[in-house]
């Protein structure tokens, strides 16, 4: 059983972590880079930045349902066990 909740929270950990960064991403996009710091341009998202947030975020996607899945099929083993030993 432990197993199957710690997959639905590290399911659900990289669901989250894209957006939090993503949009950490954006706010410091918008900051003013000027002087020593840089030279003021705003530098967007490039494809090797986007790609392990996406990938991370369709890990958790994809992973989500089977841990639901499996944490279900666990509880009823358990019950179907607990209702046999009365």
């Amino acid at each position: 059983m432990t197993r199957s909740i710690i997959h639905i929270i590290s399911s659900i950990v990289c669901l989250l972590l894209p957006i939090i960064f993503s949009l950490y991403m954006l706010w410091d996009m918008h900051q003013p880079k000027i002087g020593p710091v840089g030279d003021g341009k705003s530098h967007y998202f490039t494809f090797p930045q986007v790609v392990p947030l996406i990938s991370c975020f369709l890990m958790g996607a994809l992973n989500l349902p089977v841990a639901i899945a499996r944490y279900r099929q666990q509880k009823r083993i358990q019950e179907t066990n607990k209702d046999n030993e009365i």
